[in-house]
């Protein structure tokens, strides 16, 4: 065997084992990077409790459970400042843990926000999951939310101070928390990453528009009505 065999052989190792180095180390970063609990120090309860003294919330209580809810005025619109919390069928716990819902809400797909037959076909108004007085908003009335930041923002303006990976500024105290999303299989995604709002207004058969937060965007896309999201209730004219 000729030295220089010898020599090729000894770099070509060296250099596998250099890559693999880099590369364990890019994915122990990455999952660094994906773990919200390593990135974002800030308590809840002292993000919370500083949103309570700057923005001054209002309260709303439910009066099918009792539960109360904060409420901030944004623009002309007033909103709930929290996450809709009441249980119904239809409605999932975030990342499978009931004890994510007090802070995050439940989870809940388009035809029980919405008070519509599984089979998409008859709509009952009344039977909506938001309170009364309440209302899901429909697209028109995420654009005009929207509309009071700057369009290339990143809707940093509406994600909260803590648990998202990048804090977000709330300037407005809508205080979004990032709950995640569960497909029809039952299988849960995003959460501490990614929040979701349901729109009433659908397109295309089988599926219905939502607003959607980011670490990095903010934008109202379409997603499958079977998806189980968050809903934020905004309150009647």
């Amino acid at each position: 065997m000729s030295t220089s065999f010898i020599v090729f052989i000894v770099l070509t190792i060296a250099i596998v084992a250099i890559s693999a180095y880099r590369l364990g180390v890019n994915v122990s970063k990455a999952a660094k990077q994906e773990a919200p609990e390593a990135q974002n120090k800030i308590p809840y309860e002292k993000s919370l409790e500083k949103n309570t003294k700057k923005f001054k919330y209002g309260t709303f209580t439910d009066a099918r459970d009792g539960e109360t809810y904060r409420t901030v005025k944004i623009g002309g619109q007033t909103w709930m400042a929290e996450n809709l919390r009441f249980k119904a069928g239809g409605s999932f716990a975030p990342d499978n843990d009931e004890a994510n819902v007090k802070k995050f809400g439940r989870l809940y797909t388009w035809t029980t926000a919405l008070g519509i037959s599984d089979d998409f076909s008859v709509e009952s108004p009344a039977n909506s999951i938001a309170p009364e007085g309440w209302h899901i908003p429909n697209n028109q009335e995420w654009e005009a939310l929207l509309a009071n930041i700057d369009p290339k923002a990143d809707g940093s303006e509406f994600r909260s101070e803590c648990i998202w990976q990048k804090p977000g500024k709330d300037t407005f105290g809508f205080f979004a928390l990032p709950a995640g999303y569960r497909f029809n299989n039952g299988t849960y995604h995003h959460f501490g990453r990614r929040a979701r709002f349901w729109s009433k207004d659908e397109y295309g058969g089988l599926n219905a528009f939502r607003l959607s937060l980011t670490n990095n965007s903010v934008d109202i896309e379409g997603v499958c009505r079977s998806d189980a999201i968050s809903v934020r209730c905004i309150k009647n004219a």
